[in-house]
């Protein structure tokens, strides 16, 4: 399977992030979040997660505020990483300029975490000191909602840094923060169209020319309404993106339990 997880490890494990990404005014992958529009209202839970490359601090997943100390993102983004050379920047649209920058104390990723034969349980948490200060206005923590499972056709929205470009392996990132507003589909649908879903995650799919790409991962899918909430962590999808494929996220509803109990613990030390 041809999955953006897959390509957002090797950018950043096997070569140096400003060998394959060019930063633009636009961030990491698809055509504008492939399709998307650039943010201009504050968008308050949403992070950047970066790693320092030759004296430089570059984005490569994105990440969701929860707690006055905890980030949600994708397994595959952290599950490789030293805690000390990943930081968490969060109060900007920007993610060069702007924001707070944030030290990571400690990773959790998901202990049933695998790549293969499927990809399961992409989840992780990140816990960051100093504590966001969460009554700034351009900090706050997203709701997560409760155990209800999202179905299809329902509105939602996903914002990330990722690449405006559909070919991976020539991103280029915007700096500033990109939004795409879709809906999702059902799983049957999606398994139809070429992927393996499990239950436990949730997919979206737009026209041609819209979706997520390589750097956009960890980032947050909100349900949209009157009390918007995060339903989904942006997982994987086609290795070209925006082709009319769909776009695979961690469905965060089957995940209540364990975040509340990472949380807990971390709380507790």
């Amino acid at each position: 399977m041809e999955v953006l997880k897959l390509l957002s490890l090797f950018l950043i494990l096997h070569q140096s992030w400003s060998d394959l990404v060019t930063p633009t005014s636009a961030t990491e992958s698809p055509i504008r979040i492939n399709g998307g529009q650039p943010v201009n209202e504050t968008v308050p839970f949403q992070v950047s997660l970066q790693l320092q490359r030759r004296g430089r601090w570059q984005h490569f997943c994105g990440g969701s505020i929860i707690s006055a100390q905890h980030v949600l993102t994708a397994a595959h983004c952290m599950e490789k990483m030293k805690v000390e050379d990943v930081s968490v920047v969060g109060g900007t649209l920007n993610w060069k300029t702007g924001g707070l920058r944030h030290r990571v104390l400690a990773k959790h990723v998901h202990p049933q975490y695998s790549m293969s034969p499927k990809i399961i349980n992409d989840i992780a948490l990140v816990r960051v000191t100093p504590p966001f200060r969460l009554e700034r206005a351009d900090f706050g923590a997203v709701q997560l909602g409760g155990s209800d499972r999202i179905g299809e056709k329902v509105p939602v929205r996903l914002t990330g840094w990722g690449s405006t470009t559909s070919a991976t392996s020539s991103a280029k990132l915007p700096d500033q923060l990109q939004a795409l507003n879709y809906r999702t589909i059902s799983n049957e649908e999606c398994n139809q169209k070429g992927f393996r879903v499990t239950r436990n995650e949730i997919c979206a799919l737009a026209v041609q020319g819209q979706g997520a790409c390589v750097g956009d991962s960890g980032g947050p899918l909100i349900r949209a309404g009157p009390q918007p909430h995060l339903v989904g962590i942006v997982s994987y999808g086609s290795s070209t993106c925006a082709q009319g494929r769909p776009d695979v996220y961690t469905r965060v509803s089957s995940f209540l339990p364990y975040i509340s109990q990472v949380i807990n613990q971390d709380l507790s030390q």
